[in-house]
Parts: C-alpha cells; structure tokens; sequence
C-alpha cells in the first residue's frame, strides 16, 4: 500500500493458481492529516482475491481515493453510518448501514462521510477470477459478472439494499477475528458466499428493472442505439435522441439505463471508443484523423475518453497494434 494526502493506492494479490490459498498477513495502514483521518486493513484471500476493510472520517473538502494497478470488479457494503460515493453524471450516491454496492474500475472515490466517520467493507476480484466464477455456472443470468469476465469493461458503481441472506453473510464478514487458518478459512468462504449473494440480488433487481418496460419503449431504445452506433461521430444532443426513438425525455433515461445500465451519452462515449480503437488498429489515420471522425475536436479529451475505455493513451494503442 502506498500513501499520499488524497488517497490509497492497493496493492493486489498476484495472479496465479486460483485455488491456492496463501495466507499472507493482513497489511495495515493509518494516515490523518486536515481532511482525513483512515485506518486500512487489507488482506488477501486467494490470488485475485483481496478483502479490505475500511474506517474513515472525512473533515474536508477533499473527497479519498482509493486507487488500484488492473481494473476490477469491486462489491462492498457500509457497516457504520454512512458515506457518499459518486456515480454517474457528478451524481452522488449516499450508502447506509445494509446497502450493497458494485462498480468495475481501477478505483473509488469517496466524496464525504458522516462526522462520526463510517467502516466500509471492500472485495476487489481481477478478471480472471470473474472468469473462473462465471465458467462455474454460466447458465445462471449474472449480468454484471458475465460483463466483466468477457470485455474487462468499466462500469458505474451501483447499489441496492441488502436481503435477508446478503445481510446475514455481510454480518459474518464484520465478526472481529484473529488471524489463525480457521478464522482465515471461514472468511473466505463468508467472502465468497456474500459475493454470490449480492450477484443474485443485483441480477434480480435488473431483471425487475427491465420487466416494467414495455416492448414499445424497448423499440424506441434499440432505435436510438442502433442510430448511435451506425453514426457514433454525430453531435447528438437530448432533443435528437429522443426524436429518433419517438420517446420522451424521462422515459428515455429511465428506459435507457434500465436496459443497457449506462445512460445513453455514456453508451455513446463507448461506441466511440471502441470505434476509435477499429480505426486506430486499421492503422490508415491519424489520432487527430480518428478523434475527429468519433465526433471529438479536443485532442485531449478524446485521448483522456479513449484511456478510460482503453486503459492506453490512442498513440500508444496505435503502436501496440502496429507491432
């Protein structure tokens, strides 16, 4: 773990035989100044694996990162008070005492707690152990995990309140404990049977989600992603999107996100990226050539855009490609 003034950059357990177990001990951290004031416990499970929990207070303005080398997927739940945590569009999310939440990235902000500080529990998984859950069951719908295993994509933190199993493996995994191999042994299993607790639950709150849409909004969404994806580089403002799907406003972003989990300009963002990376492996034109034809005239922004899907800057990625 390494420490600066906003933040906490994890280390991660190596990659290898994932059914090795290999007890390392926990790692800890303490740090305070101005604005915070947190205590990290960070222990790694099995190679892909790791459990962190959390106590921390923020004063400031300054929200804390916790950052992380390879995008992951992460689950988590608040076990004291509360903390604000944001989510799309600058949107903040306020997380209580039996919520669950999940993202996929390479780190968490976390923009405010409350005065008497909050204990967050965190399980990052790589996406190599999201491929050996989901190869163990592939015919139970997991969306998220299914996501993740297939394209390492990021994808927004959401949240939703725990039931009566999430909760009861989300209370055996708070117990205080040693560090001996029963208490070791018994959080895994806790950790791994929470994990699946929570897909289950957040599969059918998605699937809830997408049944209250009818076939005629649905049309209308698949209209407007068709579109976008046939002509990623046009200028589409809210008005347009919602003239070619013959849709209103409020029914689109609910509707939209309902069935792709994103709102439409972050799908859009997407398309783009990923058309910009088959123009970019083509190899024909140039990242300002590229930039252009995705709909995007600042260098910069599209090269920061492209990061964020990519995880490389579009030269880079270009080159790679090229050798």
């Amino acid at each position: 773990m390494r420490l600066s003034n906003t933040g906490i950059y994890l280390e991660e357990t190596e990659t290898g035989s994932l059914t090795a177990c290999p007890f390392h001990p926990p790692k800890q951290l303490e740090a305070e100044n101005t604005a915070h004031q947190c205590k990290l416990t960070q222990i790694p499970i099995k190679p892909g694996l790791d459990y962190t929990f959390i106590d921390l207070q923020i004063a400031g303005p300054f929200p804390w990162r916790l950052k992380w080398k390879r995008t992951q997927l992460v689950l988590g739940f608040v076990e004291r008070h509360w903390a604000k945590l944001p989510v799309e569009n600058d949107d903040i999310d306020k997380l209580e005492v039996g919520q669950w939440f999940h993202c996929i990235g390479d780190e968490l902000l976390i923009d405010r707690t409350s005065s008497q500080g909050t204990r967050i529990h965190l399980v990052r998984c790589s996406q190599e152990l999201s491929k050996f859950l989901f190869e163990l069951d592939p015919e139970t719908p997991l969306p998220l995990l299914e996501k993740f295993a297939s394209d390492g994509a990021k994808s927004p933190l959401r949240s939703g309140q725990m039931n009566a199993a999430t909760q009861t493996a989300a209370t055996a995994i708070a117990q205080p404990g040693t560090n001996g191999i029963g208490h070791r042994l018994h959080l895994e299993a806790r950790i791994l049977s929470w994990i699946a607790e929570t897909m289950n639950q957040s599969a059918s709150a998605n699937q809830a989600n997408q049944s209250t849409i009818n076939a005629e909004d649905r049309d209308s969404i698949e209209r407007i992603a068709t579109q976008i994806k046939e002509d990623p580089g046009h200028e589409y403002s809210l008005h347009e999107l919602c003239e070619i799907g013959r849709i209103n406003e409020h029914k689109l972003k609910s509707a939209f996100k309902s069935i792709f989990g994103k709102t439409a300009f972050s799908y859009l963002r997407e398309v783009r990226m990923d058309f910009a990376a088959e123009l970019l492996r083509a190899d024909r034109l140039s990242v300002i050539q590229v930039a252009n034809e995705v709909g995007y005239s600042n260098a910069s922004h599209f090269a920061r855009a492209f990061k964020e899907r990519h995880s490389l800057l579009p030269k880079a990625y270009q080159c790679l490609h090229r050798l």
